[in-house]
């Protein structure tokens, strides 16, 4: 899958500490957290 979107955002030290240490006991990178997070988030029904 191509990646065409970028994203910046701010973090408290606390948030990036937790993400940081999470994504070192997977051994994967922080931004592949991020992503695999939003892979379980539910699909929304659009409107008609």
């Amino acid at each position: 899958m191509a990646r065409g979107k970028k994203m910046q955002f701010y973090l408290s030290d606390q948030e990036y500490i937790l993400l940081q240490e999470y994504a070192e006991d997977k051994q994967i990178s922080m931004a592949e957290v991020l992503r695999d997070y939003i892979k379980t988030l539910p699909q929304i029904k659009k409107k008609t």
